[in-house]
């Protein structure tokens, strides 16, 4: 049975049980929150989680099989399995105990799974499963989970300190939800004011996601060749790094589009929602060095490669290197199909 993750919070407790959850996917902190988001359904019941490994099943299959076929002879509380880094591998030890789950759940963590895995067409056709794929969420996806979290917490934002979060965010719930939590400490004690947002919003790993996006949207070559070479040192993949530049070009974008006979300062300027004050230079500065075209190409291809990436896992790191140079040169804008 497929799901999507937005629908999950629909759901009562009693629809997860006897099941075998399936969430797959590239966006792993997705993942993490549906599997605490799953589990916290069931908080009022004496429960164990416990976190494994495929690689350890398969190993030793006889010791979960045997707990879901026998019971357990000591154990009182109902174990809650959490079997992460799945691939096929796992299928024929969860085809021996499937129908013994009851009235607990196994949730099976993986990444990107093809059309044709087995455990794949498992979470999706199986009477007793339930398969959530986990795509990266865009930038409206993380504002409804952004004011679901501002609800539960009975804050109040402004609608620009909203988009600060959200920009800040990277497009994670993880990010998200360590702001709502800084923010919690500061609302019984003082007015969560704009300089507040930012400070919560300002941490080292934001600074190194502006610090890409001026790189790379520099046109410097030496620079972007640099990024390239020392890419390690960001502590960011690929796939993070498309994340980052894609969700800051759609906001440019809108920016240009929206207010097409104004000047850069007057565009910047009416933007709604307000822009903050401290990234206008760097909004402005992009604004002069690109045009709306080369931003659309530039964006269009991003979304190319991702999609390549999701169908084919060999060799992405030297895709991706080979796919910044040849999209970020100055001579690659000569070329409007340029794509690797």
């Amino acid at each position: 049975m497929l799901l999507k993750s937005q629908e999950l919070n629909l759901k009562e407790k009693d629809f997860f049980k006897g099941k075998i959850i399936l969430l797959y996917g590239e966006n792993q902190d997705l993942i993490k929150d549906l599997n605490e988001q799953i589990i916290i359904k069931f908080s009022d019941e004496k429960i164990i989680t416990k976190n494994i490994f495929e690689d350890d099943i398969i190993k030793d299959p006889e010791n979960i099989i045997n707990y879901y076929l026998n019971g357990s002879l000591f154990d009182q509380n109902k174990n809650i399995s959490v079997i992460k880094s799945c691939s096929d591998k796992i299928l024929d030890t969860i085809n021996k105990i499937k129908n013994n789950v009851n009235d607990s759940f196994i949730i099976l963590n993986s990444e990107i799974l093809l059309k044709n895995s087995k455990l794949r067409q498992f979470g999706e056709y199986d009477k007793l499963a339930i398969c959530i794929p986990c795509y990266q969420e865009t930038k409206l996806d993380i504002k409804r989970f952004l004011i679901q979290q501002i609800q539960i917490s009975k804050l109040q934002l402004s609608e620009t300190q909203i988009e600060i979060i959200i920009n800040s965010s990277s497009l994670k719930r993880s990010k998200i939800k360590e702001v709502i939590e800084k923010l919690n400490l500061y609302k019984n004690s003082e007015k969560i004011t704009d300089s507040v947002i930012e400070e919560v919003c300002t941490d080292p790993d934001l600074k190194k996601n502006d610090e890409i996006i001026d790189i790379l949207l520099s046109k410097k070559e030496s620079q972007i060749n640099s990024f390239i070479s020392n890419m390690s040192n960001y502590e960011k993949n690929f796939i993070e790094v498309i994340i980052i530049l894609r969700s800051f070009i759609i906001r440019i974008l809108e920016i240009q589009k929206n207010n097409k006979n104004l000047s850069i300062d007057e565009s910047i300027e009416r933007y709604k929602p307000p822009i903050f004050w401290k990234e206008k230079d760097r909004i402005k500065n992009i604004l002069k060095n690109w045009k709306v075209n080369d931003l659309e190409k530039f964006l269009s291809n991003l979304n190319k490669i991702e999609t390549s990436f999701k169908k084919d896992d060999l060799d992405q790191d030297t895709q991706f290197y080979y796919f910044l140079t040849q999209n970020l040169s100055k001579v690659s804008f000569k070329n409007a199909n340029n794509f690797i």
